[in-house]
C-alpha cells in the first residue's frame, strides 16, 4: 500500500506571504474550504494542499498495516480499498449540517479530522493559538458559516472567521474595484463582483454544476460508447485534470482503461470536450446575472476584468471559449490566475494578517 503522506508544493504565488517569528505570537492561517481539495497557506510560510477526505481502517488487519486509527488526505485515495471512506464537505458546504443520526455524526467526525488535519498542517508550535480565514462557497447560509466556524473552533483554532471564496481570491490579488471573480471548484462555481466595497448578499452568486458533475458526465458518456470499459470515478478525475480542453487540439486524451481485465487503450477525447464544454455556459449566465443586476452606468468596469480561479480554471482554452460566449452577450475580458491552487487561501492569509490583534482577540471571546 502507499502511505506517502503530503507535502508542500511551492508553486509561483501571486502574492508574498510575511513569516512570522517567534513561538508565542498566534499563527495566521488561511483555508481555501474544497469539496475535493482544501488549500492552506500560514504566517509561518507553510503551504499544503490535500484532499477533503478522511479515512478509518476497515478491520484490525487494515488497522495493524496502517498503524493509526484515522487517515486524512491523498493518503486515504491512495489506500481507499482498506478504508471506509468520507467526504464531510458536498458542494463546499460541511455535509453534516444537512443530514440525521449515524451519516450525520460520521460526517461531522469527518469534518472535525479535516479541520484538524489543516491545523496541524500550519506547524504552531505548543500552546501558540492558531487565527484563521477560511474561504466558502459565495451563497453558503448563515447555518452553514456557522457550522464551519463551530467546527474550526472544536479542532483547536481559536480564531475563525469565514468570507465566500472568491473574495479570498479578490483579496489577494488586490482586485477589490472593477473586477468580477469566478472560482470553479469540484462543488461549486462562485462568482463575486468587486466594486470597492465588501461584497453583500446580492454581490455574490453560486453555481451548483462544477466539476463533479463534469466527472459524472463523461463516466455517463463513456458508459453510452464503450460500456466494456472498466473505469473508476478517480480515474475519470485524473484522466479529465490532464487533459481538459474547450478546443480542438491535436493532442489526444489516450488513457489505458481495464477491458475485462486486460489494459487497453482508449480515446475519450470527444467525452473530456464535450463534458467541460458544458461549464463554460454556466459560468458567463452566471456572470451575466451579476453584471445585469448591477448599476448600468458601471456594468462594463466589471465586464472587462473577469478573473477565473479555482482547479477548473486550467483546462486548456477557458479563457478564450469564456471571452467569445460573453462577446454574444455584449462583450468582456478574461484572465486566468497564475497560482489557482493557492490564490484563495493566501488571499485569506493576507486578510487575516491584516486584521488588528484586537479583533481577533474580540473575536475569540464572542465565539
Amino acid at each position: 500500500m502507499n502511505m506517502k503522506l503530503n507535502k508542500n508544493t511551492q508553486n509561483e504565488s501571486d502574492i508574498g506571504i510575511t513569516p512570522v517569528d517567534g513561538s508565542t505570537a498566534a499563527i495566521k492561517i488561511g483555508i481555501d474550504l474544497g469539496t475535493s481539495r482544501s488549500a492552506i497557506c500560514s504566517s509561518k510560510g507553510e503551504r499544503l494542499v490535500m484532499a477533503s477526505v478522511v479515512g478509518w481502517p476497515k478491520d484490525a488487519v487494515s488497522a495493524k498495516v496502517f498503524g493509526r486509527r484515522v487517515l486524512v488526505g491523498d493518503a486515504v485515495l491512495e489506500n481507499r480499498m482498506a478504508l471506509k471512506t468520507c467526504f464531510p464537505l458536498a458542494n463546499g458546504n460541511l455535509a453534516f449540517s444537512g443530514k440525521e443520526g449515524q451519516e450525520q455524526e460520521t460526517l461531522r467526525k469527518a469534518g472535525l479530522h479535516l479541520f484538524s488535519a489543516l491545523r496541524m498542517a500550519a506547524n504552531p508550535n505548543e500552546k501558540q493559538a492558531v487565527h484563521a480565514v477560511i474561504g466558502a462557497p459565495a451563497e453558503a447560509t448563515r447555518e452553514n458559516k456557522q457550522a464551519i466556524i463551530d467546527l474550526a473552533r472544536e479542532a483547536g483554532i481559536e480564531g475563525v472567521m469565514v468570507v465566500s471564496e472568491p473574495f479570498a481570491v479578490a483579496y489577494a490579488l488586490d482586485a477589490l474595484e472593477d473586477a468580477m471573480v469566478v472560482d470553479i471548484g469540484a462543488g461549486t462555481i462562485d462568482l463575486c463582483r468587486m466594486a470597492g466595497s465588501l461584497p453583500g448578499v446580492e454581490d455574490q452568486l453560486t453555481v451548483f454544476h462544477a466539476g463533479n458533475d463534469v466527472d459524472a458526465r463523461i463516466c455517463e458518456l463513456i458508459r453510452e460508447k464503450r460500456p466494456e470499459v472498466q473505469f473508476s470515478r478517480n480515474m475519470i478525475k485524473q484522466a479529465k485534470e490532464r487533459f481538459s480542453s474547450v478546443v480542438d487540439t491535436n493532442k489526444r486524451a489516450m488513457v489505458r482503461f481495464p477491458v475485462n481485465g486486460k489494459p487497453t487503450e482508449i480515446d475519450i477525447t470527444a467525452e473530456i470536450a464535450s463534458a467541460v464544454g458544458e461549464l463554460v455556459p454556466h459560468i458567463t449566465e452566471g456572470i451575466q446575472k451579476l453584471v445585469s443586476s448591477f448599476d448600468p452606468e458601471f456594468q462594463h468596469r466589471i465586464r472587462n476584468r473577469v478573473i477565473v480561479s479555482g482547479g477548473g480554471s486550467q483546462v486548456y482554452g477557458l479563457q478564450e471559449a469564456l471571452e467569445k460566449g460573453l462577446a454574444e452577450l455584449g462583450g468582456g475580458n478574461v484572465e486566468i490566475v497564475d497560482d489557482p491552487v493557492y490564490a484563495g487561501a493566501q488571499g485569506a492569509l493576507k486578510l487575516a494578517q491584516e486584521m488588528p490583534e484586537e479583533y481577533w482577540q474580540q473575536l475569540g471571546e464572542d465565539q
